[in-house]
């Protein structure tokens, strides 16, 4: 599994079933509470339909290095355009990575397809934002088919 995000990773470096349900990703560490929620507004603006066979998959980060060696914290797809994903973590910033299931065939715990339409959140392109869980930790990220997995 390390392999295929390195391949993720490489692709956000590069280009630079679940609707707003909430998950809880792991436990705090012992004596200190879990940062708060993360909830990501998907804002599809593509050319694709998102619905229950093309979704959007979310991944959230522990580091802004989304790069080879980086591997995602939590994962969940989004089957409607402005749909939302929550995430209960316990760290004290996230970064954002998204991707649209063009072809019907992602399964969340693997890279996108060669060719998929991603997308990071972040103020520009090359620039992950971290996201802060709890009362800062609402986001919509919008992306469209401009940026795509080699």
């Amino acid at each position: 599994m390390m392999k295929s995000f390195a391949a993720l990773a490489v692709a956000f470096a590069l280009a630079t079933g679940m609707i707003g349900t909430t998950i809880r990703l792991h436990a705090a560490p012992a004596g200190r509470a879990a940062a708060g929620k993360v909830t990501v507004t998907v804002d599809y603006k593509g050319s694709g339909t998102v619905d229950a066979t093309h979704q959007v998959w979310v991944w959230l980060f522990d580091t802004p290095d989304i790069g080879p060696g980086s591997m995602p914290i939590a994962e969940m797809s989004v089957a409607k355009n402005g749909g939302a994903a929550t995430f209960e973590v316990g760290t004290d910033r996230v970064w954002i990575a998204v991707a649209y299931d063009e072809k019907g065939v992602m399964s969340g715990n693997s890279p996108p397809a060669p060719g998929s339409p991603i997308g990071i959140y972040g103020s520009s392109v090359g620039a992950p934002e971290a996201v802060t869980p709890g009362a800062q930790g609402a986001v919509v990220l919008t992306f469209d088919d401009s940026i795509r997995m080699p």
